[in-house]
Order: structure tokens, then sequence, then C-alpha cells
């Protein structure tokens, strides 16, 4: 069984002006020691779907519909209905988290090697001294040079790229089997972004552990993923190994994706290819495919009226376009001199 499924996941944010559906009936599956990227435009639904896996969704937000199962010894557990307490255990044990922006995450009062050492205090019992020499020895793992003066300095003192290794030891304190990274090269410059990633992949071979890489850069995907998920407006629009995916892609939205690429562009000196509009606000997501506003493809009146749903075209290779398989060659959006 994979280590991690999620089933029909609907989560809502219940607000005054009504309610708003960020994550709408997804499904995904990471099995253990791979990497599943989680990619779309900013607003598609990514972090809510990771929030909603930890437990975390504020208020006035909750999972309405779905199970997300943890298998844990043999079992699988789901997530969805278990008491608060069971889930503090589980977080930052058996699943640990990488967040956006470590400056904000880490606390600016405390000293590096206290925040390390608390993560693992939190989990398992043992004494300060114990903490505090399996902080040294994690950052030691996550490639922090200089790690004995680093436990006594303040987050400010670090770099960004320093910070972003820091939150990777926290989260790796307790040998979570699954670590899910919120946008872990945010802010970072190139060559930070591929020590970073670089990191992620090794740790993964080492200790055998799975990953959920959220990220709306798909060159990230394209070396670090094992499978592919893309997110759209609160809902999986395709699924495939990576190498399927970036070899044919079948969505509309996943090819004007891939043509926006710069890395695409070798040779070309015109200008960015872009898809037109913006992902919709999720109280005014548009009736039929979600995407048609956009789409270069959009046929009448099935595109309109009627949601597609995910279907298998070729083995493990899943997309929810009423027409996918069925268009001419793929055609990118019209390039904006924008």
């Amino acid at each position: 069984m994979p280590l991690l499924e999620i089933q029909n996941l609907v989560t809502a944010f219940h607000t005054p002006a009504g309610r708003v559906p960020a994550v709408d009936g997804i499904s995904l599956s990471i099995e253990r020691g791979t990497t599943l990227g989680l990619v779309g435009e900013s607003g598609c639904g990514k972090s809510v779907t990771a929030m909603s896996v930890l437990g975390l969704v504020a208020s006035p937000g909750r999972v309405e519909q779905g199970r997300i199962l943890l298998e844990i010894d043999g079992d699988p557990v789901n997530l969805v209905t278990l008491p608060e307490s069971r889930l503090r255990r589980i977080r930052g044990g058996r699943v640990g988290m990488i967040f956006q922006e470590p400056m904000t995450s880490l606390n600016p009062v405390f000293t590096i090697g206290n925040q390390v050492a608390e993560a693992v205090r939190l989990h398992r019992r043992v004494s300060r001294q114990e903490a505090r020499a399996r902080a040294l020895e994690l950052l030691r793992l996550v490639r922090i040079a200089d790690p004995e003066r680093r436990l006594d300095e303040y987050p400010h003192q670090l770099s960004g790229g320093m910070r972003q290794r820091v939150m990777i030891a926290v989260a790796l304190a307790c040998e979570p089997e699954l670590l899910i990274a919120d946008e872990p090269t945010t802010a970072l410059d190139v060559t930070i972004q591929a020590q970073i990633l670089e990191l992620l992949a090794d740790l993964r071979r080492r200790l055998g552990m799975a990953i959920l890489l959220i990220t709306h850069d798909l060159g990230v995907v394209a070396e670090t993923c094992d499978h592919v998920a893309v997110m759209y407006a609160g809902r999986i629009v395709e699924r495939a190994p990576a190498a399927e995916l970036f070899s044919n892609p079948l969505h509309p939205y996943t090819i004007g994706l891939m043509a926006a690429r710069p890395e695409e562009r070798a040779g070309n000196t015109g200008p960015l290819a872009a898809i037109p509009g913006m992902v919709p606000q999720p109280r005014e997501f548009p009736a039929g495919c979600r995407f048609h506003p956009r789409c270069n493809y959009t046929r009448q009146p099935w595109c309109v009226a009627e949601q597609p749903q995910l279907r298998e075209l070729v083995a493990g290779h899943f997309v929810a376009c009423h027409f996918a398989g069925e268009l001419d060659a793929p055609h990118p959006p019209e390039a904006t001199g924008a």
C-alpha cells in the first residue's frame, strides 16, 4: 500500500461571503522512497493540500470530505478523523514539514540549537544534552558549515540558504517517513536552489523517506521528482510519472506551463509564451472545465457545461480533459509582449 493516499479530499473555508472550496475533490498517492511533485500556479490549492495532510488548516477552513490515509505499522490510518493529540505526535514525528519562508518560520529570539533541539524533545524522551547533541548531528547532516558555532547563533545571523537548511534539519529531527516540502527553494538564488535540491535528493536516498514537493517550478520537478500531479483551481488536472508527463503532456494547462518555461526558449529571442488570464478565485470557479476561459482548445458546449474527470489515457497517465488524446499537435499559448 502507498505510504500516503489522499482520497477525494475537499477542504473549504467558510467566510461571511460564503463557502470557498480551496481544494475540491483531489486524489493522490505517494510510495515510500519516492518524490511526488505537486505543481501549479499560485492560488491553485497546493499549500492548502499540504496543510490538510498535517491537520493545520486554520479556521474558518476545514476538511469537509475525503480521507487522508497514512500507513503506520502496516495499517492505513485516516488522519482526518484522528484526535489532535495523536496528530501532534505524527507531525514532526512520522511526517515532517518544510515551510515556505524560513525567516518567518524560525523564532528570531531563540538560537538555532534551541529550535532544532526543541523539535527533538517534542517527540523523543531525551535530556537537554542529548537533544543538543542530536541538533548538532542534524546540522552536520544538512551540511551546515561550522555547526558547533551555528548552534548558538540566531536566525538573522544566517544566510537564506543556511536558514533553509536549518528548516530541513528541524523537519528531519525525528527521521520522518514522509517529508512535505512547500516551495523549499523560494527566494533562494539559483546556486543555493541547486544545493538544497541536491541535499533533499541525497537525504531521500539515505533515509528512505518519501517527499511531497510543492512547487510552481517545472525545472525543479524535472530534476527531482518520480511522479507529478498538476493542480489547477483546486483540482488535479493531470497526473503521471515525471518522464511520461514531460515527454507527453496531455492537458492544455500542462502544455501551457511547459511552453512558458525559459529553458524551452533555447535559440528563441522572442517574447515569453504565457497562459492568458489568471487562476480564478475559489468563489469564482467557472462552470464546466475550470481552465476553459484560458484554454486555446475550448470547444462548446462540452468544456463550458461539463466538468471533466480524471481518466487514464496511457498506462499510469491520467488527465482531466474532454478532448485529451484527440487534440491536434499541441500548440502553446501565443507569446505575449507584456
